[in-house]
């Protein structure tokens, strides 16, 4: 099966897909959010906590971007990866029984079709020189900014270096912010992927509803030191998955033809007595990963926001800091440039 380049396939399907005009009513921002623990065992024990609160992640939700963990993951599995509109990666693994063939051996035709085929590109489109509607007007939304862009850092700095706090989540992305019923909900952890609980899991949702709003649905996992001694609760749910692996479709038949054994006939045995039946013993099972916490703190809540202002969501043990900045068509313009020409300068693989 013919790979094909990586680079070269990502920057085309990032033209299509950023090259829409920018809507008329859309309106885009730049958000910038730090979650963070307070270390405080007193403000711990003054509240009193649900024993038992209702932990769930949205229905349907979505993830930033992160293009070093996507690349990392793509060169990690041998196989096809594309990024769905949830931020989930897809990685379809290469079955085992295709030939690969070295895109630099292959003949342009070839390449040109597996581009087309990883692209959704007609392949006669790739022989056209592109068109003014091919431009990136906008960059790529919910993509993991660096950390030159966020506005934060001093004051991340200055709380950790106080030891009274814990920076958790501290991101900035851009977006069009969506109505309530069309807004996603961020998942603001990975525990799906590696199968563990971090301190902070849950999710955050920014809406437009005449003002803009956030709304949090976060819980910090805690060692529960404010509770009865055997005190534990049932385990939170691990976070929706990021990273999704498929596995190749191999038909028997292939599997057959490439071992080149033949099917052994199927044979029935005769009944066995009771006296000589092989006693087997049952499989063991495996309980899975254990909750190494004993209580969740949860915070819920809803808050009107202003664009520019630095809004705070106050809690005894959990803090959010979040600003929202809108963006011009021509700062929007910028990033996608600079984004597009950060692209274009990776080396071909």
């Amino acid at each position: 099966m013919i790979k094909p380049l990586p680079q070269l396939t990502a920057a085309i399907a990032g033209l299509l897909l950023s090259g829409a005009c920018l809507a008329q009513d859309e309106r885009w921002f730049k958000v910038e959010v730090m979650i963070f623990s307070q270390r405080s065992e007193a403000a711990a024990a003054a509240e009193r906590w649900q024993p038992t609160p209702i932990l769930q992640y949205p229905g349907e939700s979505r993830f930033l971007l992160d293009p070093q963990r996507i690349s990392e993951n793509a060169e990690m599995y041998e196989g096809q990866s594309v990024v769905d509109e949830f931020g989930r990666q897809i990685i379809t693994l290469d079955n085992p029984l295709d030939e690969d063939i070295d895109p630099a051996l292959a003949e342009p035709e070839d390449i040109k079709q597996a581009l087309a085929e990883n692209t959704g590109i007609d392949e006669s489109q790739l022989d056209e020189p592109p068109t003014e509607t091919v431009q990136r007007v906008t960059p790529t939304p919910f993509t993991r900014l660096g950390s030159d862009a966020r506005e934060f850092n001093s004051r991340a700095s200055r709380m950790q270096r106080t030891g009274r706090y814990d920076i958790l989540f501290h991101e900035a992305w851009v977006q069009a912010v969506a109505p309530k019923n069309e807004a996603l909900p961020i998942v603001v952890d990975r525990s799906g992927d590696n199968q563990t609980w971090p301190q902070l899991q849950g999710s955050i949702k920014l809406y437009l509803s005449r003002y803009l709003h956030i709304e949090t649905n976060l819980w910090l996992n805690t060692m529960g030191q404010y509770l009865p001694q055997n005190w534990k609760i049932p385990a939170p749910p691990l976070g929706p998955l990021s990273l999704i692996i498929e596995e190749p479709e191999i038909p028997l038949e292939a599997l057959i033809a490439a071992e080149n054994v033949a099917i052994p006939p199927v044979e029935e045995l005769p009944g066995e007595s009771p006296e000589n039946a092989e006693i087997i013993e049952p499989l063991s099972i495996d309980p899975g990963p254990v909750y190494p916490w004993r209580h969740a703190i949860l915070l819920q809540q809803k808050r009107k926001m202003r664009s520019t202002e630095v809004h705070y969501i106050d809690h005894p043990m959990l803090g959010v800091v979040a600003l929202i900045t809108p963006l011009s068509e021509d700062d929007l313009a910028a990033m996608a440039t600079a984004e597009f020409v950060t692209d274009s300068n990776q080396p071909l693989k």
